[in-house]
């Protein structure tokens, strides 16, 4: 009887090993050609579930809205907006999504983050944790990403107050579920300085590197920064030109134009023997974390 006993616990155990690791495990997809940010994040965080009706009633992708991602691609933008809002007034969340980036970057529109957290907001709230399309999944949790950010430093055109706490639980719960890049280095930077959560560069720094294991070219550059300065880590400009190689190679151009310009600057004041040992340790880092091209 001890004997089976042992063997049911043993089981047991195995079970419940496999069931944490499902639930700490990222969970990635494949890129999507339509998504207008390429590289836009890597894997699927579990925002906090909330209780919705289902989306079905709107169709994923209408005719409106082909007509406008096609003339969003070809970057005629005020006709993508034109379809896009007759989309979003039929309560589409692919349109407002679309719409909220085109207010965050000022594609074809003043740049106005009042607006893009509007739009943002209206796919949040239609988040579905049981959402079987793993596009819609996508956008509606990028949405959530996005709603974080606002709330961690407020907008005041929107009378929307700054949050800290509440953008750090929600980072929490996508980086310790589903190590999300974006999320990490938020978690990161914020540990570090303390905003919103005890003050803890050590665990910050982990953040980063976990971050940038992920290709984020926030938390590389951060790093850089971190580096160039001192404090928190031994100044080292080598460390620093190297982690802004790596900054460099993962950033795209219309997203992280100061992250380019700040490598730019960095190679231009180091001596030479800086920058062959700074090119030559992220040759060895890119080889050691290769991108993963479902990112």
């Amino acid at each position: 009887m001890k004997i089976g006993f042992n063997k049911i616990r043993a089981a047991f155990c195995i079970c419940a090993l496999a069931l944490s690791f499902l639930c700490v495990a990222p969970s990635a997809f494949a890129e999507d050609s339509d998504n207008p940010i390429t590289g836009f994040f890597s894997f699927l965080p579990a925002p906090p579930h909330i209780n919705l009706p289902h989306l079905d009633l709107t169709p994923f992708w209408t005719d409106d809205l082909k007509t406008a991602r096609r003339a969003y691609s070809n970057h005629d933008y005020d006709r993508a907006r034109d379809y896009f809002q007759k989309s979003s007034d039929d309560g589409n969340i692919v349109a407002n999504w679309y719409l909220g980036h085109m207010y965050r970057l000022g594609r074809g529109v003043p740049v106005n983050q009042a607006v893009a957290y509007s739009y943002f907001s209206r796919v949040a709230d239609n988040f579905n944790p049981d959402e079987n399309d793993a596009n819609r999944l996508r956008i509606m949790i990028d949405a959530q990403l996005r709603v974080a950010d606002y709330q961690r430093t407020g907008i005041a055109a929107a009378k929307l107050k700054a949050n800290p706490q509440a953008a750090a639980r929600t980072y929490m719960q996508m980086a310790t579920n589903y190590a999300h890049p974006h999320a990490l280095y938020s978690l990161g930077v914020m540990t570090i300085v303390g905003e919103g959560m005890r003050k803890n560069p050590q665990q910050g720094l982990k953040w980063l590197n976990a971050a940038a294991r992920k290709h984020s070219p926030e938390a590389a550059a951060y790093l850089g920064d971190l580096y160039s300065k001192g404090g928190v880590v031994a100044r080292d400009d080598t460390r620093a030109l190297t982690w802004y190689i790596i900054a460099a190679q993962a950033a795209n151009a219309d997203e992280n134009p100061l992250i380019l310009d700040n490598m730019n600057v960095m190679k231009a004041g180091a001596t030479e023997e800086v920058r062959l040992e700074a090119e030559a340790r992220a040759r060895v880092w890119n080889e050691q974390n290769p991108d993963d091209p479902k990112n």
